[in-house]
């Protein structure tokens, strides 16, 4: 079971690596950030999965995001493993190509 509330995120892609914050709030909405770009978005839980798509979008000067674009719309699936945490893999539809992993850590 997918329990909402915040989650640690870590993105990694082969162009970059990145560290946020997800909210996984309980009407099926996703919102988060990190230091130079908000999320926003929604998730759902289906069985023991979970599918989300997003809005990533620069909001702050800093380093390139993961996938080198200031703003992406990504979709991601993932399960949950035995500990709570949640392992999801997805793209960006403006890179379909590039692979993202994101593992989500409940705080």
């Amino acid at each position: 079971m997918i329990s909402p509330g915040r989650y640690s995120a870590w993105f990694k892609t082969p162009v970059g690596e990145g560290a946020g914050m997800v909210e996984l709030l309980p009407d099926g909405r996703l919102i988060g950030g990190d230091t130079t770009f908000s999320y926003s978005g929604t998730w759902a839980q289906i069985g023991d999965r979970i599918k989300a798509a997003y809005v990533a979008k620069r909001i702050a000067e800093g380093p390139p995001g993961v996938f080198g674009i200031d703003e992406i719309e990504i979709i991601a699936t993932g399960k949950v493993n035995d500990d709570g945490s949640l392992t999801c893999s997805g793209f960006a539809k403006q890179s379909p190509g590039l692979a993202l992993q994101i593992e989500l850590v409940r705080l």
